[in-house]
């Protein structure tokens, strides 16, 4: 299996991996890739790459000439390409797709496989990357929470989209029930423009649902003064808490969070404001949690930090396992 890359100028490229040639294919996960076998390969390495992203949104490493990828490695509909690494036994890339011309192996598109039959699948919520990062990640990639946020929702009956680009506008929000604002880890923040301010407090008034998810201090310092443009109409103000290191929300609302008595904190922000109910404090008395109703709809408000962002939220340890069920719980009473 030892092809060239066909590139026309004299350009020194890694050698193009040459597999079965596909079409653009729907799959539905678990899905297997499979390829021949290269001379001198020790390890291949999967990249799953979203069309017109930047980065891999999957890794996977085998030493067999195939690989299965799972619903939970990668659950996100739309289109995507793959690539494939070859490593020898020192570690070093004797071949690879992504050198060169860049040539996929295929690309392809995951199917639907939304919850039918559950008990919120008439509820329909749009999560917004287009004020920060724009590209959802999946598992083991920076800002994987939004990834594990958007799998959440849906294995619980949600609809779930996504909106990586598009200006929030009332044409766009009417389609939905629930808007979802999930901060940001690191990278740039996009500022929302006067217009957008007014549509999600149209959305809200006439019965839409906005849950503004937000960190305190730390990478994120800006996020409170990010969000207070858009907050203020509902009476509603984030402000970081000085030293925001490790804390614990321990006043949690027993009817939110039945089976959770504690959700591990960092770089929390504060609430301030007044007419709403409290779902959730920390140990040192800030208001942390807040739900409102304004007009005919509802604002949520969480200053948790990175409870429910990132590794806080993303992981398969006990902390995130706990911090999960209490955005489920989350979800699941008060939409």
């Amino acid at each position: 299996m030892n092809s060239g890359c066909g590139c026309s100028d004299n350009t020194p490229t890694k050698e193009i991996i040459r597999l079965s040639p596909r079409d653009e294919e729907a799959i539905s996960l678990p899905h297997v890739f499979q390829w021949e076998p290269f001379d001198d390969a020790y390890e291949y390495v999967l990249l799953i790459d979203e069309i017109r992203g930047k980065d891999a949104v999957c890794i996977k490493e085998t030493q067999k000439t195939q690989i299965q990828l799972e619903e939970t490695d990668l659950d996100i509909n739309g289109n995507y390409l793959w690539h494939l690494e070859v490593l020898d036994n020192a570690g070093k890339t004797i071949a690879t797709t992504k050198g060169g011309c860049g040539t996929p192996i295929s690309t392809f598109a995951v199917k639907s496989t939304d919850a039918e039959n559950t008990p919120n699948n008439n509820r329909r919520i749009l999560l917004d990357f287009s004020h920060n990062e724009s590209d959802i990640r999946s598992l083991g990639v920076y800002n994987f929470s939004q990834y594990t946020a958007y799998k959440l929702l849906r294995e619980n009956g949600f609809k779930v989209e996504t909106n990586p680009h598009k200006k929030l506008w009332k044409d766009l929000l009417s389609d939905y029930d629930e808007l979802i604002l999930h901060g940001k880890y690191a990278g740039p923040i996009v500022p929302f423009v006067p217009s957008e301010i007014e549509a999600i407090t149209d959305y809200v008034a006439n019965g839409g649902t906005l849950f503004v998810l937000c960190w305190g201090s730390g990478g994120g310092a800006e996020m409170p003064d990010f969000y207070n443009p858009l907050l203020k109409d509902f009476g509603i103000e984030l402000k970081p808490i000085p030293d925001p290191d490790f804390r614990k929300a321990e006043n949690l609302s027993a009817e939110i969070f039945p089976d959770v008595n504690e959700i591990a904190l960092q770089c929390p922000a504060e609430i301030v404001g007044e007419g709403y109910d409290v779902l959730g404090s920390a140990s040192t008395g800030e208001d942390l949690l807040v739900k409102k109703r304004y007009d005919k709809g509802t604002v949520l408000v969480s200053g948790m930090g990175m409870a429910f962002m990132d590794s806080y939220m993303g992981g398969k340890n006990e902390r995130a396992i706990n911090n999960q069920q209490a955005f489920v719980n989350l979800m699941r009473n008060t939409c």
